[in-house]
């Protein structure tokens, strides 16, 4: 069975289509959708175990990890679809391309000789016929290479002051 997204059935192989992907996924409030867009810290570190799917459940990355980031991604993820001030307003605005690059690093996996690349970064929407970046209203969305295409890491948010 064949899924489409966004109206057509591409793979998200460049940064901005899985951006527009992601976009609509939370416009849509869309978890399942969304979810197969994104990858967890943990997938990196199981494929660099080259682990299979069942010693994948064996292992702390696995069986602890995976499952943590998961959740929140989800708890992200519905941060961004409620909306509120400060965020981009996914029910009235228009996906138009990729914004600015907040932060462009690597993250470390297990030692230091292997990193991952990632990039974040802001969305250039339209709303009421006018388009602006995103990068002063959140989420951010933070993107890493993923098997030939790209997935999304995180969303980020302001961090809450207490």
């Amino acid at each position: 069975m064949l899924f489409v997204v966004g109206g057509c059935a591409s793979r998200p192989d460049t940064e901005e289509r899985l951006l527009d992907k992601a976009f609509e996924a939370i416009q849509e409030k869309d978890w399942e959708t969304y979810s197969k867009l994104t990858v967890t810290y943990a997938d990196f570190l199981l494929k660099s175990q080259k682990t299979g799917r069942f010693e994948e459940r064996l292992t702390y990355a696995g069986n602890v990890l995976k499952p943590e980031e998961r959740q929140s991604q989800r708890e992200q993820f519905d941060r961004a679809a409620a909306g509120g001030e400060g965020q981009i307003d996914f029910q009235r605005s228009r996906f138009v391309a990729t914004g600015s690059v907040i932060l462009e690093s690597r993250m470390e996996l297990l030692d230091e000789s292997e990193t991952v690349p990632f990039k974040i970064y802001s969305l250039k929407v339209r709303l009421d016929g006018n388009e602006s970046d995103t990068r002063l209203l959140s989420p951010h969305f933070t993107v890493v290479p993923w098997e030939a295409e790209y997935r999304l890491m995180r969303l980020e948010f302001p961090r809450e002051e207490n």
